[in-house]
């Protein structure tokens, strides 16, 4: 395979795993660094290392649909590509979203401000009487998603 056929490739890999993943960078210094080649390794650290360092963003990734794997291996391709060394994470967190309560159409002309037709139709969940729009089922449950954030530090270079 060529270099063109593997950065394609590692492109599109990359852009499917990332693609429903949200992630969120809050950058802490004004200094770009360049990024680090595909090879080279950024570290998943347990502590705030002792060496000098600089801070270099927070980066934050949520998903509903992947692992913590593979939000962990996210957030360490933004950290290579930030220039960063290594990163310190924060606490992994699940946040279970609160449902809306649902609202029961009253008749056939549906609640006030909604569609209007033969069906009464509207846009509220769980249950809507038009035979045609299948929302009755799970749209009333609750949305669970997981959180991973940490800080992408690089090393300082030891004045010689």
């Amino acid at each position: 395979m060529t270099t063109l056929g593997r950065t394609i490739l590692t492109l599109a890999v990359s852009a499917f795993l990332t693609g429903c993943v949200g992630t969120r960078t809050e950058y802490f210094t004004d200094t770009t660094y360049p990024p680090r080649s595909t090879a080279a390794p950024v570290e998943w650290l347990t502590a705030e290392p002792t060496r000098p360092h600089v801070e270099v963003a927070r980066i934050t990734v949520r998903s509903s649909n992947y692992s913590m794997e593979t939000l962990r291996q996210t957030m360490l391709d933004r950290a290579r590509a930030l220039g960063a060394d290594a990163i310190v994470p924060g606490v992994p967190m699940v946040v279970k979203s609160q449902t809306g309560s649902p609202y029961y159409e009253p008749g056939l002309l549906g609640p006030a401000g909604a569609a209007f037709s033969l069906y009464g139709y509207g846009w509220y969940t769980p249950y809507s009487s038009n035979p045609y729009i299948l929302t009755q089922g799970a749209t009333d449950q609750p949305r669970i998603e997981h959180v991973l954030s940490g800080v992408a530090i690089r090393f300082e270079e030891a004045p010689q």
